[in-house]
């Protein structure tokens, strides 16, 4: 409300002496007609501040002055008539204004008072200014809130602006501090020195563009240091393994042991190993065409140069081709690294109509072969067994019997729309039991069973003694044991084989009674007719049941002793398998002894 009052009392004031029109030359003044301001909340030591009022069109003269011991005095800067003033003192200000009727107007005081910047100290730690190569300082500000951390080094910013940084470089480190009221301090300079000079190098290798190129060895200097890094397989060689690495960026190390109590000094490069792939993306996703078509294809975006090859030629450099001719089209690729790869060749083809077929597949006897993939052309049908969509024929899955392979191709071509088909055949191998061996008395004939159908060609063999090789059932009538091997074979040209044994015995005489006293006369227990039997098999036991005599196989004559010593004269019971595995050809009965 003072304020206010105050402003009107002026303008009042001011009408008065514009209405009376003066006629003396004095002009009237007016205290504390405006108000000062100023940027920021004081001076920064050995900066300056700005004080300056709003701009009025009415002021046509300033005069800008200080509050010195001596009183007011004008501001000694050159070219600061206006209504903002840039100094350097902290003491209070005023501004001194003329309008165009001429009267002086007088601004409020404004006191610009003398800031305290804050304080800039660099405290390393540790408290050091000189390091081993490979070491590090850490470098502390001291803590003030709301200020800015600006670092340098060598006169260069660094990117830090925190409390701390850690200094691992020799050289010169400065810190400026800045407040709230953009005062700064700047710290003496930190001095920051190595112990050793020894220099490491570590020479650059050029981008490798083949990960399974040959090795290399790496370069550095001096030498007897370690090399280290992913693909090095010799750390003191420095070999290099491309195909160790693999592709991508490897950062290699070169370590020289230092002298002295310092550590070892790290020299590092990067290898870089690229290996573009030239992949071609087909915009139909198909390579069989119709005559008058056309494809796209392209190559995958990123590469710096791109090279469409047909049939081994060059015939293009954009990244997409258009084609409409058969033929191998391949891509060579090359990245920014100068590295290139060439695709395969993709094989398009344009169709006219022609017929549609598909790979043979064989008939077969059994089950026990491979599934085989089924092959049409053109590409792109569909095939089905026995009406069921598959892709393989598999023999061991099928049933036996006919089986219809059919391949459409419908939707995919329409110039190449058809269908084929084929007849496969599993046959089944003719089932052959001839049964059990035969034993047959010489001078008989048997009848052998070999019948399992009318669709079938029966073959026997050998064919000696048979009244006809060539039907299921022939008669046989052999002099002696013989084996007969029967072929069949169906009408599908499958072929199975058995075999039957017909052993042939012949009689054997067994005398009763024997004298093996040594007069020459029966001395010996002769079996006549045993030597047809091989496999013989005489056992003969005295009345308590216990053996006296075991014969198997060639036959020696028994001579009436048991171990050695003669056996008592008496009865004794025998038993005589012709065929030991088939105990219904033997002889029983009993056996005496005379002395």
């Amino acid at each position: 409300m003072f304020h206010t009052l105050q402003k009107t009392f002026r303008a009042y004031f001011i009408g008065i002496i514009l209405t009376l029109g003066l006629s003396t030359q004095m002009k009237a003044q007016i205290m504390d007609a405006f108000v000062l301001q100023k940027d920021g909340a004081g001076l920064c030591p050995g900066g300056q501040i700005r004080v300056f009022i709003a701009p009025n069109a009415n002021y046509i003269k300033y005069y800008w002055e200080i509050l010195r011991p001596s009183g007011w005095s004008g501001v000694a800067v050159s070219g600061v008539s206006g209504p903002s003033l840039s100094h350097n003192e902290a003491l209070p200000y005023r501004l001194r204004v003329e309008d165009v009727n001429g009267i002086t107007y007088y601004s409020q005081q404004l006191n610009v008072v003398l800031l305290t910047p804050p304080p800039s100290i660099i405290t390393p730690s540790p408290n050091v200014t000189q390091i081993c190569q490979g070491e590090d300082v850490k470098l502390d500000a001291n803590p003030i809130p709301t200020v800015f951390y600006k670092w340098e080094y060598n006169n260069t910013i660094l990117p830090e602006n925190g409390l701390s940084i850690t200094a691992r470089k020799a050289g010169t480190y400065k810190l400026s501090v800045t407040d709230q009221n953009s005062c700064t301090t700047v710290s003496t300079p930190y001095t920051l020195s190595y112990f050793s000079s020894l220099v490491v190098q570590l020479n650059t290798v050029p981008t490798i563009c083949d990960v399974n190129a040959s090795p290399l060895n790496l370069q550095g200097s001096p030498a007897g240091g370690e090399y280290r890094g992913v693909g090095v397989t010799d750390k003191v060689l420095g070999t290099f393994s491309p195909s160790v690495a693999g592709v991508g960026d490897h950062e290699i190390e070169y370590a020289v042991r230092n002298s002295g109590t310092c550590p070892e000094i790290v020299e590092k490069i990067n290898i870089k190993i690229s290996e573009p792939k030239a992949i071609i993306n087909n915009s139909l996703n198909r390579t069989d065409l119709c005559n008058g078509e056309s494809v796209l294809l392209s190559g995958t975006t990123g590469f710096a140069a791109y090279e469409w090859f047909l049939n081994g030629s060059s015939i293009n450099t954009m990244k997409d081709l258009t084609v409409s001719a058969t033929g191998d089209y391949s891509l060579k690729v090359t990245d920014a690294e100068n590295c290139s790869n060439t695709s395969a060749p993709v094989r398009i083809k344009f169709f006219t109509a022609s017929a549609t077929s598909m790979d043979a597949v064989a008939s077969v006897c059994g089950t026990n072969y491979s599934p085989i993939t089924l092959n049409g052309a053109p590409s792109g049908g569909i095939f089905t067994i026995d009406n069921l969509p598959a892709t393989v024929f598999d023999y061991k899955k099928l049933s036996f019997g006919k089986h219809v392979i059919n391949y459409k191709v419908n939707g995919v071509l329409t110039c190449l729309n058809g269908e084929s088909s084929q007849e496969v055949y599993i046959s089944p191998y003719p089932k052959i039991d001839l049964g059990n061996d035969i034993f047959l008395g010489k001078g008989n004939a048997v009848t052998l069973k070999g019948y399992i159908g009318n669709d079938y060609t029966y073959r026997w063999s050998p064919s000696n003694d048979l009244d006809n090789p060539n039907i299921a059932n022939p008669l046989a009538s052999p002099m002696q044991t013989s084996e007969y091997i029967l072929s069949v074979t169906n009408d599908r040209g499958c072929e199975s084989k058995d075999t039957i044994k017909i052993n042939v015995y012949d009689k054997v005489y067994v005398p009763t009674a024997f004298s093996p006293n040594g007069d020459g006369q029966n001395d010996l227990w002769e079996l006549s007719g045993i030597n047809n039997y091989p496999d013989a098999e005489i056992q003969v036991f005295d009345r308590w049941g216990s053996i006296v005599f075991y014969s198997k196989g060639n036959y020696l004559p028994f001579d009436g002793t048991n171990a050695g010593n003669p056996l008592k004269e008496g009865t004794y019971i025998y038993k005589i398998y012709l065929y030991p595995n088939h105990p219904i050809f033997q002889y029983n009965g009993t056996l005496t002894i005379m002395r």
